[in-house]
């Protein structure tokens, strides 16, 4: 509540406690204090019991108050590691989250409500009870920077987010900040945006308010309230008046039925009447229709002498406006003490009404995104689990059981490809987020692509026996569009065709030409998408089912890459479903190319083969991935030597120089950076074929291998059939003397 004067301050002089709620269960309360030591006290007894009864509690402090306060609370018996590993203790440093959201030395609404909303959203999730209790100490700071407008800007703030989120919070100001005169209209502001006020412990002993205001301020011996009182009624009069003309309020009187007596200058500009054309007239000129019995209740209790403070309501302008205001309605009275009229103070918050609403929204939004983000992490470690369980068991029964270890390398062989699919979706959605997704465009025959893609997708549908149908009606349809890129497109779309298909379903692709766009539909007779999901079916980690009952496994991002991708060429992509039940099509569309058949790239090449066994230096510090790889490469026909840090590959290749190398990035000592620039630096080692196979798969990660000296950069496992390319590029390599024009390729 705002007050008009120190005197109407509501100074008490005890502690603020857990159970000193206000009737909806917040509280906004302000201690000052003169030492840190009842700081400390005033704080403890404020979140001490709130933990105790299953609350959370949130701590914006500086570094020595959250190691004190942990040290008090400690001592009280509380656990402080098992309290945050739940998230029911929740600390920020309060310079660095005031960081996070001034911009210009001012708070921004929308970035407080996203740093301190969002961390009192999820401190109230994780609490056995959905409120909050919190510590802010930010206000401190801001005042010893000598910004107290910023202070109270940001204590407004914390109001305007209680009416969203069930918090309640201390803040608290050392009364030094407040010594002298002037600063006791700072001290009256602060107090009025908060709901209770405690004084410091140089205050606690003192009987009256006015004694407590006094020695915050230190007003010396009432001297400015002795000269106010000798300059007699007319000062006094002319010093209302200005606050009237020139307060930002609209400040309105009317008599006890109803017609108005004045009009400042602020009710003008807000309700568009002057102040001639309203005086004399009833006060339902700015009232609608609707609301008119408000005013018969108002009425009523300033009969009563009651006041009527910060109602919130509807009122309407000259120009047919509505306008929220926040009335508080006084009784004004004669020389007699009798009720003769009321003043009225009215407070445009149109604009605070809509940022409430926009706040409300985000908060929703932040709790889905939230919500959606730990269903992501739950789905991720359930969907990486499936098939390492998978190769477990796989690797262990073909070590029981030899007559069944074909089998068993069928399955892990299947699972780590899953593995590798996981892995890249990921990558990929990371990449388009950011927009680092890079495009290598030629002219594409699109019936080769999807032919490709159908192949790739071959397993799957037969697992699963269904019939998978293929219409291209038109085989000399081209795009412009990265092969590899539009193959992905569609492996996604029967992908999902197929895991939200029961089994024995059918599944239709098809190709055609609509005026000038290719359009690529794909159309499956399994369990539809339910209207409002429709909207949502591309979003980042949506899926029409969460939890053990769902269909099929995957984390909700392969439509996203779908149609991130398609919008990178230009084209569009929209999904069809009648309902549950009714299955869902989803149709690509993308421009034409007007091309002949013999100018098109097909969407695979073939290999060039090397002419002989290779001789292949393995890079790797993990042991085990050297040694597979070193097995794999020998099984192939050819010779391969291992090294397990960048010196000792050096050392070798300089003893026995190989045809090609392969080196992990992350290597001990000399990277795999360091390698290769030390590699291409001897003249003696120019023909060797420098690749670089490492987990990072970036833009970033290839560019610097390229600018390393790497001739080639893959990304792990290694397949057979990318070896196989690899040896394809390497007869090239050969064929030109050695490394020129380095590339970079994501097989």
């Amino acid at each position: 509540m705002e007050r008009s004067d120190l005197g109407d301050l509501d100074l008490s002089s005890s502690s603020p406690t857990a159970d000193r709620e206000e009737p909806d269960g917040s509280t906004h309360v302000v201690q000052f204090y003169d030492d840190e030591t009842f700081l400390l006290d005033a704080i403890s007894c404020f979140i001490g019991p709130a933990l105790r009864a299953g609350e959370a509690c949130l701590i914006i402090a500086t570094a020595p108050h959250q190691t004190k306060l942990a040290e008090r609370l400690a001592a009280g018996g509380f656990d402080l590691s098992a309290l945050c590993e739940q998230g029911r203790y929740v600390t920020l440093d309060a310079a660095e989250t005031l960081s996070r959201f001034m911009v210009d030395g001012w708070p921004d609404e929308k970035r407080f409500v996203e740093v301190v909303g969002g961390t009192v959203a999820r401190a109230a999730a994780a609490g056995q009870v959905p409120h909050v209790h919190a510590f802010g100490e930010m206000v401190a700071l801001l005042c010893a920077e000598g910004r107290p407008e910023a202070a109270i800007r940001l204590e407004e703030l914390s109001n305007d987010l209680a009416k969203t989120l069930s918090f309640s919070l201390l803040c608290a100001y050392p009364s030094g900040a407040f010594r002298g005169q002037a600063c006791g209209a700072t001290l009256l502001r602060i107090c009025g945006v908060h709901s209770r006020a405690f004084a410091s412990e140089s205050s606690a002993g003192l009987n009256g308010r006015e004694d407590r205001v006094g020695t915050i301020t230190a007003l010396p011996e009432k001297a400015p309230a002795r000269e106010t009182e000798s300059a007699g009624p007319d000062i006094a009069q002319a010093r209302l008046a200005a606050i009237v003309e020139w307060s930002d309020d609209a400040i309105v009187s009317k008599s006890l039925d109803g017609i108005i007596t004045s009009w400042n200058p602020a009710a003008e500009r807000m309700f568009g009447w002057t102040s001639a054309e309203a005086v004399g007239r009833h006060i339902t000129l700015i009232i609608p229709r609707d609301r008119r019995a408000e005013e018969d209740e108002a009425l009523s209790r300033i009969r009563r002498g009651k006041i009527l403070e910060h109602f919130e309501t509807i009122r309407i302008t000259k120009d047919g406006r509505l306008l929220n205001i926040s009335l508080t309605i006084s009784p004004i009275k004669n020389a007699e003490g009798c009720i003769v009229g009321a003043s009225k103070i009215a407070r445009d918050i149109t604009e605070k009404k809509r940022l409430e609403a926009e706040l409300a929204e985000k908060l929703l939004q932040l709790a889905d995104e939230d919500r959606r983000k730990n269903e992501f992490l739950a789905m991720l470690g359930h969907e990486l689990r499936n098939p390492l369980s998978a190769v477990r068991n796989a690797v262990i029964t073909a070590r029981l059981d030899p007559s069944r270890r074909d089998r068993a390398l069928d399955i892990a062989y299947r699972q780590t490809d899953q593995l590798a699919r996981l892995v890249d979706d990921l990558l990929d959605v990371a990449r388009i987020t950011r927009g680092r997704m890079s495009l290598r465009m030629e002219t594409v025959r699109l019936a080769s692509v999807v032919e490709r893609a159908v192949e790739a997708t071959r397993d799957l549908v037969e697992a699963r026996a269904h019939v998978l149908s293929l219409a291209l009606a038109d085989k000399s349809l081209h795009v412009d569009g990265d092969v590899n890129r539009l193959e992905q497109v569609v492996v996604n779309l029967i992908t999902n065709a197929a895991k939200y298909t029961e089994p024995g379903g059918r599944i239709e692709v098809m190709v055609q030409r609509e005026d000038e766009e290719a359009v690529l539909r794909v159309r499956d007779n399994g369990v539809g998408i339910a209207p409002d999901m429709l909207p949502r079916v591309f979003d980042l980690f949506a899926q029409a089912q969460r939890g053990p009952e769902r269909i099929e496994g995957g984390l909700g991002i392969g439509l996203t890459v779908v149609q991130r991708l398609v919008e990178l060429h230009g084209g569009r992509v929209k999904v069809i479903s009648e309902g549950l039940g009714r299955g869902s099509e989803f149709r690509v569309s993308l421009p034409c190319l007007p091309v002949a058949d013999g100018a098109a790239v097909p969407a695979r090449t073939e290999v060039e083969a090397h002419g002989g066994p290779v001789r292949v230096l393995v890079v790797d510090d993990n042991a085990d991935v050297a040694e597979g790889l070193m097995m794999l490469l020998e099984l192939l026909g050819h010779r391969v030597r291992v090294a397990h840090d960048g010196i000792a590959a050096l050392e070798a290749v300089r003893v026995n120089v190989p045809d090609l190398m392969l080196v992990d990035i992350g290597l001990p000592g000399m990277d795999g950076y360091e390698l290769a620039r030390s590699v291409r630096q001897d003249p003696r080692l120019k023909d060797v074929m420098l690749v670089a196979l490492t987990g990072y798969g970036r833009d970033e990660d290839k560019r610097k291998a390229v600018e390393a000296g790497f001739d080639d950069h893959l990304v792990k496992p290694l397949t057979v059939e990318a070896f196989q390319k690899l040896l394809g590029r390497l007869g090239k390599f050969e064929a030109r003397g050695g490394p020129s024009g380095a590339t970079v390729s994501t097989d």
